[in-house]
């Protein structure tokens, strides 16, 4: 697939609606890829907890790296998905879908979704430049989707204030998603999904 034709298929998705879950999210972002991916077409489908891409008889699952999700069409390996919100783990998040690429025929490309917080914790505060030239040297067709956090002004949640207030994860909610996509033939294509 194109840079082109990726940035079309991810700007389909109602990622507004992510901005209405509050808290780390993980498996909320895996279900709303989910249902944005299958609500697309009806030869769509989702494969929660992939298959691993190399698989070893001799040691079971040992050694085995699972992605996420992934996201197929009419029964075949379309789209590896990554949901990580560590940024030491972005690079082995990256082997992964590198590897669903290299071992599955009908793979288009890799979905890697990183959340990141504005203001906190330097480990949440990834670098999209190190990322990047990684993805370019190796000419891999990826997808980067970068959600911000930022820290609730609870003054603006009346109601909600209290409850939010409760667990150190409710207290961010996502204010910005941005995307950046480097096809196999090197072409980039980059811009905004949403913006609080």
């Amino acid at each position: 697939m194109t840079s082109k034709e990726i940035s079309d298929t991810l700007k389909r998705f109602k990622w507004n609606n992510l901005n209405r879950i509050y808290g780390c999210a993980h498996s909320s972002i895996i279900g709303f890829l989910s249902y944005e991916w299958i609500s697309l077409a009806k030869e769509n489908s989702v494969l929660d907890g992939a298959p691993s891409p190399i698989i070893k008889q001799e040691s079971g699952r040992k050694g085995q790296n699972n992605s996420d999700l992934l996201l197929c069409k009419a029964s075949k390996p379309l789209i590896p998905v990554e949901v990580e919100t560590s940024v030491i783990k972005y690079k082995l998040k990256l082997d992964s879908l590198n590897k669903y690429i290299d071992n599955f025929a009908d793979v288009k490309f890799g979905l890697l979704y990183m959340s990141n917080l504005v203001n906190g914790n330097k480990k949440y505060k990834h670098n999209w430049d190190s990322i990047k030239s990684i993805i370019t040297q190796k000419r891999r067709c990826i997808a980067l989707v970068s959600a911000e956090k930022a820290q609730i002004n609870f003054e603006d949640k009346n109601n909600w204030s209290k409850l939010l207030k409760r667990n150190d994860y409710n207290k961010w909610e996502i204010v910005n998603i941005n995307y950046w996509i480097h096809d196999e033939k090197g072409n980039i294509a980059e811009g905004n999904l949403y913006s609080k």
